[in-house]
């Protein structure tokens, strides 16, 4: 049989080019859901994530056909660390200024935000001279003067601004109107906003993805983010909140204080799909569909060799087929024989990536690498790696298994992980001299499905207005249960009114801070009182917010408080950007023939008297107070999102709080913040000394604490109730126990749901106990992303916690062993509350997501503890699967409440 060599052009009329397959695989979740990009999703935000090879770009290109088909635009850039997004974005719009043009006409509001995204300060400098001539000897004598005329410092405009302008275009429509017309669709068509490898951006570029992604969802906008990223994408997202670090501050210390950006475990601003490895039955129309399609033979025998040797990935796929296709005789086609051939042939010339992949390793990565191949096809259980192993210790077992897995090197199923690449196995074994083990029980399902397939109800599914009716109650800031603090008072500013002129609003992520400050607004909204509402951002310091916000609303500042008023106050305003003005002076003196010959001597010197003095935010309060005050109503200045706010910002926080109690004006600041606000702001309110103040105590302090079971059943029932929607007691109260006290995981519950209910039995205990799967699925991503940031002493910590169940750690018992490092596990449990991790009622904490709880339980291998299995040795897949989908679904000790676990706990000690 004599083998034809094929071309490189033939082989990719084949399968297609790594960008245009021949044949595109319809990609799902764990869940069976669609994640490609198909239409358009209920969020405004997507993020796409996985390991190198999955096929994440190639959902953006499907994004892209999707809105060429369709008539959209769709506007795509690619995320670099050394070239800012805004830089991107500007040259991105100016390629695409024709095609913008025809279809929306004019474009100047966006060609000048454009601008003002990569704008910096320009000195513009003025001058003026004097000369006089010394006739009649050849003599001149000049003085000059040159002064700064750049008044203020250029703040540009941000990428919310940007979408701001691509929604007015959007809801502009099409010029001639043609697409609608066309379509007959009266809704605006959305624009996609698509950034590719935003794991290579910087930390500057990803919290303006963070706030880009939230002020979409905020003002709901027909602008539609799509990103791409790494395994560890989320992680860095989840970083890029942190307000910058001060350079002379120590590194241990500075580590204590970070807080999320893209959110945590309950809260969070992407609807994030992973893409996850294929199945064989997947990956098999992407060798058949091109095969059949080009008519050339196969044996199935030959693509089963090539699904195995894939293991899920449809990159290396791609490989293999094309290696097969390169020594296939047209005659007999794809053989068996052909296929292994293939298949040795491109793991020897990856030898030299294999070697790349193990050098890049760390010792620890290596020493992990070893053992998994040394298992074979079975995998390495890897509680047996690091239970045996001591505080300090698993810890860099557990961060080796996170970055193997981040790089695609390792795939993780439920307690074991595998080698992705057989070759690489194969070449490690061979590297050691180590024999693998043989093949022992059932093969991994690792690609396999892991929770139903539930793709929504059997019967009719519930109508969509109902349904919208619904989780619109539950995002309402007027929900039905008033929020009181431990005096049993309101904490509401609706319902009851501040104890000063400072509100603080505090509380873990998805407690609902934001919601107070929503309640605030639409209070002041209804009674025509002013409220200027900025976030807080690691990007740029609170005075440009305030600048933005107050420009952007001087009109109606105008109709309310008179040309005046609003005149100083845009004067202000610009003076929190004023920047101060150097001036020179000069003298020259010149002897000769002018145009032939001259010497010069001249001298020049600063002749700037004074600093331009400008204005701060307490000049600026202080207007704001007397126009309030004239006028008789209130003005509030909110700033949300604190635990990003930088040092700088948050003790102008505090001096503001000052200015406003000694001026007594209603004038009202009003602030929300994660759990570590507080101790911010105190140390923040002592300036480089470090020692707290008094400012603190100035603060009307509310804290926003997690709501009881029977809250949030009330939450839940009556808008289901109201949309008519039925629904068993028994379903809304697992719902309401899984929420944990959380009212967006409540939300978050309800949708899924909602989801899979169906329009005759409604809201069932089935369907309950199916979301509360479903989102524990969903969220792996996010309990990985936060696991991969914490500290050895988080994880240790953690690890405790999860092992406790619903029954926690005492405060007492984490802080009781003397000596070095005592601490530490105290310092973690502070950062592991503000972050949203863990909870504290009383003197005991406990992990505050019953979903992240569970997927501790199983990484660590305490699973089967909890469920009361003896674990002496390592467990059969069947078994490990079994109590992975028994602590997925329950979540919480069946038939006791909260209230009876620590009773019971209580007595026991």
């Amino acid at each position: 049989m004599t083998a034809t060599v094929r071309t490189l052009e033939s082989m990719s009329l084949v399968f297609g080019t790594p960008r245009r397959p021949a044949y595109t695989i319809p990609r799902k979740d764990r869940l069976g859901r669609s994640i490609s990009y198909d239409d358009l999703p209920d969020g405004s935000a997507t993020l796409f994530t996985g390991p190198p090879g999955i096929g994440k770009s190639l959902e953006l290109d499907r994004a892209e056909a999707v809105a060429e088909e369709r008539g959209w635009t769709a506007i795509r850039v690619e995320a670099s660390e050394d070239d800012s997004l805004e830089n991107r974005l500007t040259r991105a719009i100016n390629d695409d200024l024709k095609k913008l043009h025809s279809r929306y006409g004019r474009l100047g509001e966006l060609r000048q935000t454009v601008r003002g995204l990569t704008r910096r300060p320009r000195n513009t400098q003025f001058g003026a001279e004097i000369r006089a001539l010394g006739a009649p000897l050849p003599v001149q004598f000049i003085a000059k003067h040159q002064w700064d005329a750049t008044a203020h410092d250029n703040i540009g405009t941000t990428l919310n601004d940007f979408a701001d302008q691509l929604a007015a275009l959007a809801r502009r429509g099409p010029r001639q109107g043609l697409l609608r017309r066309r379509t007959g669709r009266q809704k605006a068509d959305p624009i996609l906003l698509m950034v590719d490898n935003v794991d290579a951006g910087s930390k500057h570029d990803l919290a303006g993805l963070n706030e880009l992604a939230a002020h979409l969802r905020r003002r709901g906008l027909p602008v539609h983010l799509i990103a791409a990223g790494g395994a560890k994408a989320v992680t860095l997202l989840m970083a890029a909140g942190e307000p910058e670090k001060d350079p002379n501050e120590d590194e241990e210390e500075a580590e204590s204080d970070q807080e999320p950006g893209i959110g945590t475990t309950v809260t969070n601003q992407f609807d994030i799909r992973e893409l996850a490895p294929l199945t064989d039955d997947e990956l098999r129309p992407a060798l058949t569909e091109p095969l059949n399609h080009a008519r050339i033979p196969y044996h199935h025998d030959a693509i089963d060799e090539l699904l195995r040797a894939a293991n899920g990935d449809p990159s290396r796929l791609r490989d293999l087929a094309e290696g097969t296709l390169a020594l296939t005789d047209p005659r007999t086609g794809f053989t068996v024989d052909v296929a292994r051939a293939a298949i040795e042939r491109v793991s020897a010339r990856a030898a030299d990536l294999y070697q790349g992949a193990w050098t890049n390793c760390d010792d620890a990565q290596k020493d992990l690498l070893a053992k998994v191949a040394a298992q074979g096809p079975n995998g390495l259980w890897m509680p047996a790696e690091t239970q045996p192993s001591g505080p300090g210790h698993w810890q860099v077992i557990d961060r080796a298994r996170q970055n193997l897995v981040a790089r695609g090197i390792l795939r993780e199923d439920g307690e074991r992980v595998h080698l992705a690449d057989a070759g690489l196995q194969n070449w490690v074994n061979a590297h050691l001299g180590q024999t693998p083990a043989a093949a022992q029980g059932a093969p991994s399902t690792s690609s396999a499905r892991a929770v139903g397939q539930s793709a929504g109800p059997s019967q009719p599914a519930l109508d969509q207005a109902k349904v919208d009716q619904v989780l619109d109650r539950l995002r309402s800031p007027t929900d039905p249960v008033r929020r009181t603090d431990k005096d049993g008072r309101p904490i509401s500013l609706d319902l009851r009114i501040p104890d000063g002129t400072s509100v603080l609003f505090t509380g873990a992520p998805g407690m609902g801070t934001s919601l107070e400050l929503d309640r605030a607004q639409a209070l002041a909204d209804k009674q025509g009182w002013t409220a200027i509402r900025v976030d807080a951002s690691p990007r740029e310091p609170l005075e440009y917010r305030f600048v933005r916000a107050i420009t952007q609303d001087l009109d109606t500042f105008r109709e309310r408080y008179g040309h005046a008023a609003a005149r100083t106050t845009k004067r202000l305003v610009g003076d929190l950007a004023r920047r101060t003005r150097s001036a020179q002076s000069g003298a020259e003196g010149r002897a000769g023939i002018p145009g032939m010959f001259q010497m010069v001597g001249k001298v020049q010197w600063d002749s700037s008297s004074q600093d331009t003095v400008g204005s701060t935010l307490l000049e600026l309060a202080d207007h704001l107070g007397k126009v309030a005050a004239k006028k008789g109503e209130p003005i509030m200045l909110m700033v949300d999102n604190l635990e990003s706010a930088s040092d700088h910002d948050l003790k102008a926080l505090t001096q503001l709080s000052k200015r406003l109690e000694e001026n007594r004006t209603p004038l009202f600041l009003i602030g929300a913040g994660g759990e570590r606000v507080i101790s911010r702001m105190m140390k923040a309110s002592g300036g480089r000394s470090g020692a707290e103040t008094t400012v603190m105590e100035r603060f009307d302090r509310r804290k926003v604490e997690p709501l009881a079971d029977d809250q949030l059943r009330q939450v839940l029932a009556e808008p289901l109730r109201d949309a008519e929607i039925p629904y068993d007691q028994e379903a809304v109260d697992i719902l309401a126990k899984a929420a944990n006290g959380s009212p967006r995981r409540l939300g978050d519950l309800a949708a899924n749901a909602l989801e899979l209910a169906d329009a005759q039995a409604g809201l069932t205990v089935d369907v309950a106990k199916a979301a509360m799967a479903q989102l524990n699925e969903r969220s792996r991503v996010l309990y990985q992303a936060a696991w991969n940031r914490c500290t050895d002493a988080e994880m240790e910590l953690l690890r405790k916690a999860a092992l406790r169940g619903s029954r926690g750690l005492s405060t007492q018992s984490v802080a009781a062993a003397d000596g070095p490092g005592r601490w530490d596990l105290d310092n973690a449990a502070q950062n592991l509350i503000s972050r949203g991790l863990l909870r504290k009622s009383e003197h005991r904490i406990e992990v505050a997501d019953p979903g992240l709880q569970d997927w501790l339980q199983t990484r660590l291998g305490h699973s089967a503890a909890h469920a009361g299995v003896a674990l002496p040795t390592a467990p059969t897949a069947a078994m490990s699967q079994r109590i992975i989908s028994q602590a997925t679904v329950t979540g919480y000790d069946k038939g006791l409440t909260n209230d009876d676990n620590n009773r019971k706990f209580n007595l026991n000690r």
